[in-house]
C-alpha cells in the first residue's frame, strides 16, 4: 500500500538534516538558562565530539537519508542505529527515524520520536507538521483540525508548498467535522495563478464530500495540466488517498477514512 505521509515527510525530514552537524542556537547564550537549553547542551556535546566521528555521522545521515527516500525502510532504520552508536538521540536521526515508522505505520513510535525531536525545538514547523500528520492519518479529526490551524499560523509564506499542503489538510479536517462553510471559506482564499495545486486539489475535496465526484475528477485534471511534474502533485495525490476520496495506483479503496 502507498500511503500518505511518505510523499511529503520526505520532503520535509531531510530539511531538518541535512547538516552533517547540528547548528549551533541562533540566540545569544550569554545567559545561564539560554545555556543551559536541551538543544545548546545537544550541540556541544556533539561539538565535542572527535572531528571523524562528525563526519561519520554525516555520512551515514546522508544515507539513511538516501535509504528512506529509495523506500528501504529497514535498511534506513538499520543506519539509523549505526547513528545512535555515534551520537544517541540526535534531533536528525530522531526525525528520521519518525518518518520510518510512519512508512510502516507505527504510529506510536513515530509519535515517541517526534515528541523528542520537540524537546530539543518546540518549535520546528516540520516535527510539528508530522506530529499532525500522525492525527490525520489515524483519523483524529479534532486533534488533527487543531494542530493543522496552529501550523498554519505559524508557517511562513516562503514556505509555500507545506503552508498550501497545511491549508488543504485543514479543509479536510474541517468537511470530516462537518464544518463546510468553513471548509469552502478556506476554499476560497487562493485563486487559480497562486501557484500550488491548492486551487484545484481544495475544490476537488469539496466536489467529493458533495458527492459531484464528475467534478472534482475534472478539478484533478486541471491539476494535472497545469502541474506537469508528479513530484510536485504527489503529496496532494497522497493526501486524498489517504482521506478516502481517490484510489491509489495499487487499488485501495476508495474511502478508507472514518466516516
Amino acid at each position: 500500500m502507498k500511503y500518505l505521509l511518505s510523499a511529503f515527510l520526505l520532503t520535509l525530514t531531510p530539511l531538518a538534516a541535512q547538516e552533517d552537524t547540528p547548528a549551533a542556537p541562533a540566540k545569544d547564550l550569554s545567559s545561564t538558562d539560554k545555556a543551559d537549553t536541551p538543544a545548546v547542551k545537544m550541540w556541544q556535546e556533539f561539538s565535542n565530539l572527535p572531528k571523524e566521528k562528525r563526519t561519520a555521522f554525516g555520512t551515514q545521515l546522508t544515507k539513511a537519508q538516501n535509504l528512506l527516500a529509495q523506500k528501504r525502510v529497514f535498511d534506513a532504520l538499520q543506519a539509523l542505529d549505526e547513528l545512535d552508536k555515534i551520537f544517541p538521540d540526535h534531533p536528525s536521526v530522531l526525525n528520521l527515524r519518525g518518518a520510518c515508522y510512519v512508512e510502516i505505520r507505527s504510529f506510536d513510535k513515530a509519535s515517541a520520536a517526534f515528541d523528542k525531536v520537540l524537546k530539543f525545538s518546540p518549535d520546528n514547523i516540520n516535527t510539528l507538521f508530522n506530529i499532525a500528520e500522525v492525527d490525520f492519518v489515524t483519523k483524529k479529526w479534532a486533534s488533527a483540525h487543531q494542530r493543522f490551524t496552529d501550523l498554519v499560523s505559524k508557517v511562513p509564506e516562503t514556505q509555500k508548498p507545506m503552508l498550501r499542503l497545511c491549508e488543504f489538510k485543514l479543509l479536510l479536517c474541517k468537511l470530516k467535522l462537518e464544518k463546510i462553510d468553513e471548509a469552502k471559506t478556506l476554499m476560497e482564499k487562493y485563486d487559480e495563478w497562486d501557484d500550488s495545486p491548492y486551487y484545484y486539489y481544495s475544490r476537488a475535496a469539496v466536489e467529493y464530500h458533495a458527492d459531484n465526484k464528475k467534478e472534482a475528477e475534472k478539478k484533478l485534471q486541471g491539476a494535472r495540466y497545469v502541474f506537469r511534474g508528479a513530484q510536485t502533485l504527489a503529496p496532494w495525490q497522497d493526501t486524498l488517498v489517504e482521506f478516502g476520496y481517490i484510489r491509489s495506483f495499487f487499488g485501495e479503496p476508495e474511502d478508507q477514512a472514518e466516516q
